[in-house]
Order: C-alpha cells, then structure tokens, then sequence
C-alpha cells in the first residue's frame, strides 16, 4: 500500500506535469536548484546565506510538503554557464541543478512575490479579469473514454523529452538509491538507463515499457527524497577544516578534531564514518600523507588506490569495512576525504558514497600541523587519533624492469603475510641467494625508470651516494646518503663484496649505491650479525656487480648497463633516486 504522501505527491506532480506538457516543450525560463529543505525555517536560513552573494534567491513550496531554494529565473541559454560559473566559484553547492521548476508552488521568498508559482514570470502579473464558465448541466457532462496503452507511452515520451539534463541526472540517480541502476549518472538513456525503468515499473506492477509516465517519474522521486530525509542528510559547514558537504546526520556523531582529520564517527558502535583530510602541505607532503594512510587500521590492505603529482585516490576494503577516499592539493592546502561503510551493503554505501562526495566544497582555512612523523622520525602508533597498522619490516630496492622487477638485499621474507610495493601492489620473490632478491609484481607496473648498472670494476676509494627510503617510506621519497668505498673486498678477503664508509638505517638496507655518474655499482647488505667483535656504525658493504650479474641471470632478467660519463650534482641524484629506488615492506 502506498503512503497518503506518495499518493499526494504524485497526484500534485501528475497536475503539473499534464499543464505542462499543454505548453511548448522548450521551456521560456528556468531556475537553478540549490537546496531542498524539510522545514521552512531551514529554507528561511539558507535563503538568508545565500542572499548575501545573489540578488535572485527564491524560496517555492514543492510537492510533498518540501521548501525549495532556487536562484533565478534564467534564459535557459544563460542558466547552465551560470550554474558553472557560480559552482566554480563556490557560493552555490556542486549538487545544484537547473530546472523548468514545473514542480515548484507557491513562492514564499522574497516576501513581495510571495504566492507566486515558479511557473509564472515573476516580472509580469495578470491583471486582466477572469472569466469563470458556469458549470455545465450534469447531463450534458461527458465521460472521457480510458487512455490507451499506445496513447500513455506516448505521452510518456512526450513528457520524457521535455526533461532537462538536469532532470534526466536526478531521475537516474533515484534508481540507482532505489537499486535498479548503477552505471553513469550523465543523463543519457541508453540501455542501462531503460533497463532500470523497466525493472523499476515490473517490480511496482507497472508495464515495463522502459519509459517511465510523469507520475511514475514522481513516485520515484519521491521515495527518494523519503529516504534520503530518513538519513538525515544535511549540509556540514566545517569551518575549522575548511570543508562543505552534506552529511548523513542521523548516523554520524558531530565532528571530533586531531590534525590533519576531522573525524564525524559513528554513533553507538556503528562502522560508518567520514574523516575529512585537512592540511597546509606540498607535493612532498601529500605522498608522505598518503603514504602513512596506507597503514591506517580504516584502510585495509586489499583494494585500488592510485598517487599523482597533486592529488591520491584510495578503495580499501576487508571482510569488515568497505572504504573510500581521495584528497587533491591546491593552493598549498590539501583537502579531501575518507568515507566507511560497513562491508556487505554495496549499494546503499554507493548511494550515500555519491551523495557526501558530489557535495564536497573546500572553503578557506585548514587544521594544525600534523605530526606525521615522531621527533625522532620513526613511525607513530597513530596519526591524528587512528591506529597505524606497522609492517615486520621496510627495505629499498632498485627497478630493474619496465614490468617492475626490483634487485634488492636478501631478507627472510618467510613471515610476511603480504609483501608489497609502496603503493600497495603486491609482490613475490622470484629468486634469492644468500645476499641478494629479485622481486616480481603479482600485476605488471612499470616503474617510472630503471637503474643502470656499471659492468667494470669500480676503483677504491671513491665518493658514492646510497638511495633509500631510510625511513620506511614517511617522508613520501628515498634519501640521499653520501659515503666512501674504502675497499673492494669485506673484512675477510671476499670479493664480490666490498666494503663501504657511510651512515645508513634500516630502510635503506637493499638499496643501490651510485658512483658519480649516477651509475649503480653496488647494493647496500644488511650488517653482519652481532658478534664478538663491534664495528664502526658506519661501516657497510655492499654487493657488486660479479654477485648482481649472477642473480639477473638466474632470473633471466638482462640489466640495462648504457652508462653515462656526466658527473652529476647531489640534487640530480636525487631525482635518479626518485624515480629508481623502489620501497618494498612486510606486513604480517
């Protein structure tokens, strides 16, 4: 059975409706769509908002016992660059839309036009006087015959053409909360779009005739404003994050605060949960940023997620949790989000997934500083109130592939559960010896650029620079550390091994050593155990290119060895480290 409000609402949406489709299909004015508000004293104050920035804010009663806030009217060629121009400058939602109003009542703002339908031109009233026919005698009253099925699917169409791109977006995005749609919200009617008509009208005992009628579009739209009202959706101003959205308020507790998050938790002991990102930061802090997210306990391991230059996407998702998120930098301050859902309820997580991310707005302002790393550098238990998952251990290595096979230091990799790449792909050993590993990705990925290795034997002492990510990756990029071969033998006389004099840490353990030409001559090996004897911290060994030469051919893996005579600055070897040096961890 029907509610008396779905009832209502589409006999007042088929009334309008069947006006309109009296008048010519190319509508003379139209408005754009801000808000919708269940109550008017909620209307009232975001009229009150938006009527600092806009001279034409409008408030209409709608159907279902709704308040509209809208802006116009426009020229419908006008109305869409004004609807972009006034998105991109962010005093209207991105949600908004445009539309021919057909659906607006009484007008209750400004006070002057008040009573006015969104339908009529608020510039122009009549005046010229009314004529009302008397009724016609009972008698002579006719019954209309019944409309045929031929006749109603093609008012259907009729109706259906005067939609508006808007109009066509909104509908489909009301199958899709109801479950019959999930391809592209763009408007078009393709197949998909008719599939969910038809089984949309077949599940509500409608002719699946896949074009909907104007009061099957309304009763759609009507269960859909119905539940989103039941999740209590409302616009979030964060002033401190410096973020707008609209929030599922009967889910989320208000906003607790600890750098660079923003964390609408939960009520009870619910999983679902939104975390704003905010905070002052470059490039370099934005893959340092993401690269701890990837430890957070919200974010686990299996899932997509993808860094770029000025912006970071992430899907993450167990047997627990299903989440999302994304940050972009601009201007110097990088903002985004993390959204959590429960695992196992797919479709209603997309659907309120759609809603809080189409309705994300950075204002000014971000959070404090965050402190990403402890004063000592070393990995915190959490970052800004979460939980940080921590990997058994971290090491470098270096491309040596366009498929992304990385040569790096043996370790005993029998107590990782996973062992992956810093942006989470998953690795395999290929092949070990006593000293070094050739990693494989599970999936191909090619490496920004690979190493090349130098075949002579190098000559001692010489001036040499390691790269690493001496901190398991927290600073978002390798390090550079300069130092000295001082031998090309170890301690004991083997050659293959020669020994180094620099500072390094554990991170940096697999990771190559370049001479001067940027040239890898070696990779640096864990230290000898402890023993009786103790040596200088700072001194290392590496393996060269008799012991490297072996396991590449085990692996059937050819080095590039094109080498260059250009001796380079600190500064070049790092970018070669950037784009080189590989980040290998392993969780339990």
């Amino acid at each position: 059975m029907r509610s008396p409000f779905l009832c209502s609402l589409v006999a007042l949406m088929l009334t309008y409706a069947q006006g309109a489709l009296a008048q010519s299909a190319a509508p003379k004015q139209v408005w754009i769509q801000l808000e919708t508000r269940l109550h008017l004293e909620d209307s009232m104050d975001s009229i009150e908002t938006y009527a600092r920035d806009l001279s034409n804010v409008n408030g209409f009663e709608i159907d279902g016992g709704w308040f509209g806030v809208a802006i116009g009217p426009y020229d419908p060629e006008q109305a869409d660059a004004d609807l972009q121009k006034l998105r991109a400058e962010g005093i209207i939602p991105r949600t908004s839309f445009t539309t021919t109003g057909a659906t607006y009542g009484a007008r209750f703002y400004p006070p002057a036009l008040a009573a006015q339908p969104g339908t009529a031109n608020p510039t122009v009233q009549n005046t010229a006087p009314q004529t009302v026919p008397p009724p016609a005698p009972a008698e002579e009253t006719a019954t209309e015959p019944p409309i045929s099925a031929a006749e109603q699917l093609a008012q259907a169409k009729a109706s259906e053409q005067a939609m508006t791109e808007a109009e066509k977006k909104y509908l489909q995005r009301a199958l899709a909360w109801a479950g019959f749609y999930d391809s592209a919200i763009d408007g078009l009617y393709g197949r998909g779009t008719r599939a969910a008509m038809k089984g949309w009208q077949s599940v509500n005992g409608y002719d699946a005739t896949g074009v909907l009628t104007t009061a099957q579009r309304a009763e759609i739209i009507a269960d859909y404003r119905f539940l989103l009202a039941g999740l209590g959706f409302e616009e979030v101003v964060d002033a401190q994050a410096g973020i707008a959205l609209r929030l599922p308020s009967t889910l989320l507790a208000p906003a607790s605060y600890d750098p660079p998050f923003a964390t609408y938790a939960a009520k009870d002991i619910g999983l679902a949960q939104v975390i704003l990102i905010s905070q002052r930061g470059d490039r370099a802090r934005l893959a340092a940023l993401y690269e701890v997210m990837q430890t957070l306990s919200i974010l686990p391991e299996t899932g997509p997620r993808k860094l770029a230059k000025s912006s970071f996407t992430i899907e993450a998702y167990d047997d627990l949790i299903h989440s999302t998120g994304f940050a972009t930098l601009r201007d110097g301050d990088i903002k985004g989000l993390i959204f959590v859902w429960p695992r196992g309820d797919s479709a209603r997580r997309a659907r309120v997934e759609e809603e809080i991310f189409t309705s994300f707005t950075r204002l000014s302002g971000t959070l404090g500083e965050a402190p990403i790393l402890g004063s000592d550098l070393k990995p915190q238990e959490s970052l800004g109130g979460l939980r940080i998952r921590q990997p058994n251990f971290t090491q470098s290595g270096v491309f040596i592939s366009q498929e992304g096979h990385i040569l790096t230091a043996a370790q005993d990799y029998s107590g990782c559960g996973r062992l992956e790449l810093q942006d989470g792909l998953a690795l395999s050993v290929t092949i070990q010896t006593s000293d070094l590993a050739v990693l494989a990705p599970k999936q191909g990925a090619a490496p920004p650029s690979i190493g090349r290795f130098e075949t002579q034997r190098p000559y001692a002492p010489q001036h040499v620079a390691l790269g690493g990510y001496s901190y398991g990756g927290k600073l978002g990029a390798p390090s550079i550390t300069m130092g000295k071969l001082q031998a090309l033998t170890d301690l004991t006389g083997r050659t293959g091994v020669a020994r180094l004099e620099l500072d390094s840490l554990p991170g940096d353990i697999g990771g190559p050593i370049y001479d001067q030409h940027g040239s890898v001559i070696g990779i640096l090996l864990p230290p000898p155990p402890p023993g009786s004897r103790q040596l200088p911290e700072n001194v290392q060994f590496m393996a060269n290119w008799p012991l490297i030469s072996e396991i590449l051919i085990a692996a059937d893996a050819p080095a590039n060895t094109e080498t260059q005579t250009v001796e380079l600055e600190p500064v070049d070897l790092a970018n070669l480290a950037q784009n080189t040096v590989a980040l290998v961890s392993c969780w339990p």
